[in-house]
């Protein structure tokens, strides 16, 4: 085999992409995949990729490792790298939670936890030896490390937690929330969720179960039965969304994780219970361009125009346009850090939804001189009234907080006024059906997906993927047409 030696990654990346025969959804996903990879691995070498770089560069996104993979796989049997850095598989525990890995001089898996005793730091290891290497360790790796993680299950935490109720009352017992006294910790919504869903969903169908004998199969029986729940909501029979389900085994999940930490738990079943299911996705509407044009015309003159405005043409969240302040605007683009938020009631300041949320947005024009005319009348507002000018974007009438609560009457007032009608069921417009819109529109003129991606904030674009696929499905009639003006008969 002929070895290449040294080849620029995002070349490699390219070549790889040619090659693929494969569906033209999937053959979009793996294109965008490679152009965030080609950015983010700019004028490097493949040989030169680590661990640690793929660490990076995918943060966590398991699109882009696939991708990263599959390409890294290639270079192998090129003769380009000697190992697949992306199939090092990083298990995301902490040390003293243990770790399972191949050891090819040995062949034999590893099962490895480290224990402090006495002060010191001691790593426990067993060898299971096995004719060949496994895609997966086989069941013996797994008993021996959870015989490993049991030496340190002898705490006086572990003799309080016997049971999962036990486990979910300890587990959020231990979380810190954000707030004045704490900069680090989970948001008061987040926690609030995660009490919500261990005392209505997890702790009534898992709670009495002993954690020494909590199977995955349990975990999957439970997941089913709440995919076949319903309750009763406005005169309809309803189930739990695909979400919801989704957020019940996180939250155990995270709970058992916790667990494995402290010694009270060896395995978490919730991370081997199989993906749950749930009521299909609802389907989200966005406005024609013809009703952008009339909701932006009909209240261009409104103190609030120019908010609407923004959110349709850049995706904001609400919280994330009422947090806006004037330092934020530099009279071309608004940069994105921070949110406003309506927690345990009152409008506090906080942290972004995710890291990737933090963006700077260029304006088009009308919305700049809109903006522009906006911060006149504040200046002039506040001076008649004998204050300062606010520091927000957008206020109320005497300069201060928008409720994102409070947006909703004044929105469907805006809509009627422009002859927007509700949807086909009645309902009337949400705020948050902006967002949508402006990806809608973004994706119809076919900016790329990553592109998108950035511009709604998304932590990656696999979410924009799962989210808006199908708004961009009209895609395919590219490719069709790609076809036709290759093989065509004239």
């Amino acid at each position: 085999m002929v070895s290449l030696f040294r080849m620029d990654t995002g070349e490699w990346l390219d070549r790889w992409l040619a090659t693929k025969q494969t569906t033209p959804k999937t053959l979009e996903k793996y294109a965008h995949a490679v152009q965030v990879l080609k950015e983010s691995l700019v004028a490097t070498e493949i040989e030169e990729i680590t661990v640690e770089m793929v660490e990076k560069v995918t943060s966590g996104d398991q699109s882009l490792r696939s991708v990263l993979s599959m390409t890294l796989a290639q270079a192998v049997k090129a003769n380009l790298v000697k190992t697949n850095a992306a199939a090092v598989k990083r298990e995301q525990r902490r040390p003293q939670e243990g770790s399972l890995y191949y050891r090819a001089n040995r062949r034999a898996w590893v099962a490895q936890v480290t224990l402090h005793e006495g002060g010191k730091r001691i790593t426990k290891t067993r060898l299971i030896k096995v004719d060949r290497k496994t895609k997966n360790p086989p069941e013996t790796a797994i008993r021996a490390l959870e015989e490993l993680r049991m030496l340190k299950s002898g705490g006086s935490l572990a003799n309080k937690i016997s049971t999962v109720g036990e486990l979910m009352t300890a587990w959020l017992a231990s979380l810190r929330i954000k707030d004045e006294d704490h900069a680090e910790g989970l948001a008061t919504a987040t926690f609030g969720q995660y009490e919500k869903l261990s005392r209505l969903h997890i702790v009534p169908h898992l709670g009495q179960i002993k954690l020494n004998d909590l199977k995955k199969f349990q975990v999957d029986n439970w997941l089913k039965n709440l995919e076949a729940t319903t309750y009763e909501r406005g005169g309809k029979t309803l189930g739990y969304s695909a979400n919801t389900i989704r957020l019940c085994r996180m939250a155990f999940g995270i709970a058992l994780k916790w667990g494995i930490a402290e010694g009270v738990v060896a395995r978490n079943a919730a991370r081997e219970s199989r993906k749950p299911g749930g009521r299909i996705r609802a389907k989200k509407y966005a406005m024609t361009e013809d009703e952008v044009k009339r909701l932006i015309d009909a209240t261009k003159d409104d103190s609030l125009g120019p908010l609407w405005a923004l959110m349709v043409t850049t995706g904001l969240r609400k919280g994330e346009a009422l947090g806006l302040r004037w330092q934020d605007y530099d009279g071309e683009a608004i940069t994105v850090t921070s949110q406003l938020k309506f927690d345990s009631g009152r409008i506090t300041r906080g942290e972004l939804k995710t890291d990737k949320s933090k963006r700077r947005l260029r304006l088009p024009k009308f919305l700049i001189a809109a903006l522009d005319n906006h911060k006149l009348v504040q200046i002039e507002t506040a001076s008649r009234d004998g204050r300062e000018p606010p520091e927000l974007i957008f206020t109320t009438r005497n300069g201060s907080y928008l409720r994102p609560d409070n947006l909703r009457e004044r929105f469907h007032s805006v809509c009627k006024r422009a002859g927007i009608e509700p949807h086909s069921d009645g309902r009337p417009w949400t705020v948050h059906e902006l967002r949508h819109t402006a990806a809608s529109q973004l994706l119809n003129d076919r900016v790329p997906m990553q592109i998108v991606s950035r511009t709604l904030g998304h932590s990656s674009i696999t979410i924009t993927l799962d989210v808006y696929a199908h708004l961009s499905d009209q895609d395919s009639d590219l490719v069709a047409d790609s076809m036709d003006k290759r093989y065509g008969q004239n």
